[in-house]
């Protein structure tokens, strides 16, 4: 199967609009794909119009950051758009990542830099603002030498120009999409950095409240990786998922779609097509 369950559009940090994007799997003739933007849905219901106009399989999509000590992300497919609870949270981050951008131009206007608001807001032409567009302005601006410059000195976590975003608990995150007749996904494992044991421990603690699958085919994932956690949702029960975490030219290493043969993904497409 050809197919990609994990990208980014300029809702989120990406670069390609929500139509760029439906084009490009159109394109590459995707089988199934979604656009999983951080935090919300805003590119959905073009999306949605934009795949039925050129007869792209599409399922709706989102990624929501969780609370813990390293990255983990909890995707979300064929969710409600218009349910309450879902919306009024997601409302919710959105609103604490927009003052969270006014105290990073604070931060870094203190370091010496001389960047506004709305520099940052070009570079995102969209509503959401994250760190790549912060990075984009530092390099046109002649401060760092590139991208990685820019996340290395000042904008990675814990870096001296960051401000940590608001998070939810992932057993939040993983109801408000169940609850929103969404699939919920853990994104790109390898970014817990947990064993065996402990991974499957921290799955069959989200299975009770509603853990439905694992995104096992990643691009950044190792052959070895992959097997692993292919084993682990066996042995857990969940259902897999693959992904390419597609950027756009914030991430140029990375093209859309994944190709990937495993009856265990066409069980698992088969049931989001259902």
């Amino acid at each position: 199967m050809l197919l990609d369950l994990h990208s980014h559009s300029t809702f989120s940090d990406g670069t390609y609009t929500s139509e760029e994007l439906i084009l490009k799997a159109k394109e590459k003739k995707l089988e199934l794909y979604s656009i999983t933007d951080h935090d919300n849905i805003n590119a959905q219901k073009e999306a949605i119009f934009y795949a039925e106009k050129h007869k792209v399989n599409y399922i709706t999509g989102l990624e929501i950051s969780c609370k813990f000590k390293n990255m983990f992300d909890i995707l979300g497919y064929r969710i409600d758009l218009d349910n309450n609870a879902l919306n009024k949270t997601l409302e919710k981050v959105q609103t604490f990542r927009k003052n969270r951008n006014k105290l990073m131009i604070e931060r870094l206007n203190s370091l010496g830099f001389n960047i506004t608001l709305e520099e940052v807001a070009e570079e995102a032409k969209g509503d959401v603002i994250g760190r790549p567009h912060f990075a984009r302005v530092l390099l046109k601006k002649g401060y760092v030498k590139d991208r990685d410059e820019a996340f290395d000195k000042y904008l990675g976590d814990g870096k001296i120009g960051h401000i940590p975003k608001e998070k939810i608990d992932p057993k939040e995150a993983v109801k408000l999409i169940k609850d929103a007749g969404g699939f919920p996904v853990i994104a790109h494992p390898k970014s817990l950095k947990l064993s065996y044991t402990e991974l499957k421990k921290v799955i069959l603690e989200l299975k009770k409240h509603g853990l439905w699958g694992i995104e096992v085919y990643y691009l950044n994932h190792t052959v070895s990786e992959i097997k692993m956690f292919r084993e682990i949702a066996v042995e857990t029960g969940l259902y897999i998922t693959a992904g390419s975490d597609f950027h756009g030219s914030n991430k140029p290493d990375i093209d859309l779609g994944i190709k990937v043969e495993d009856e265990l993904l066409e069980k698992s497409i088969n049931i989001l097509l259902t």
